[in-house]
């Protein structure tokens, strides 16, 4: 990406906390490469139209979190009805599981290894104490593991010790009643997956879908996720080296 100074590297790639400005550990993990993004890009045909479907998924996936965390500071909410199934899925899983969320939304900072991030929730899960990660995602991918052990890293290092790390996942999607198929419908950009491709679709009404994964393999995940931090730091040394010697823009 092409940063036009220190101002615009800074706001577009961390944060600023107590006058320190640290990388973001989801600017960190992009560094990873991504083959199904690519792909994605490469189907849609032209990267203005791709970057407009990205931008409206992220829209999309901002509302779906920012109800949730409504919802679980046991807030009363209107629901929009675009993401009406996803919402009901997830107050489905919320009366079957006990959540108690002590933090949402919630800034952390590892000093040892600089960076920050911002938590979806900390809290218990059916008692245990961890940290949520909530996703709108088609599915849970593997660099979720690195995002959530960089959280998990940064609060043990200010003596708080979650004991585990969870993606929950929601979605929605519309199920062929012929064959099965699921079409998935985000960013205004249509996918169906599965089913019978001679079948003539005949979908039913959008469901939602909840799925949740703990993560194990920590002492992997950290060190893949410091891995990328190298990277990423070596990738951006021109900026680095700026605000490492105190360079302040005008």
């Amino acid at each position: 990406m092409y940063y036009s100074d220190l101002k615009h590297f800074k706001a577009k790639t961390g944060y600023e906390i107590d006058g320190v400005w640290y990388p973001r550990v989801t600017s960190i993990v992009s560094i990873k490469a991504k083959p199904a993004l690519y792909k994605f890009y490469a189907d849609q045909g032209s990267f203005s139209m791709a970057e407009s479907i990205k931008s409206k998924s992220a829209d999309e996936g901002t509302l779906i979190h920012e109800t949730i965390e409504a919802i679980l500071w046991g807030k009363t909410v209107a629901i929009p009805l675009s993401i009406q199934p996803a919402i009901s899925a997830f107050l489905e899983f919320k009366k079957k599981n006990e959540i108690i969320p002590m933090k949402i939304e919630e800034r952390v900072v590892s000093k040892n290894h600089w960076y920050a991030g911002t938590v979806d929730v900390i809290g218990k899960l059916n008692g245990r104490l961890g940290i949520l990660d909530i996703k709108t995602s088609y599915s849970i991918y593997r660099d979720y593991g690195l995002q959530t052990a960089a959280y998990a890293e940064a609060i043990k290092e200010n003596n708080i010790f979650p004991l585990t790390r969870w993606v929950l996942r929601i979605d929605q999607a519309s199920q062929c009643i012929k064959c099965g198929a699921k079409m998935r419908e985000k960013g205004g950009n249509v996918k169906v997956r599965g089913g019978v491709s001679e079948c003539q679709h005949s979908f039913g009404p959008a469901m939602g879908e909840i799925e949740v994964k703990e993560l194990d393999n920590f002492e992997n995940d950290i060190k893949a996720f410091l891995a990328c931090n190298d990277l990423w730091g070596w990738e951006h040394e021109h900026w680095i080296k700026k605000i490492r010697n105190g360079f302040s823009p005008i």
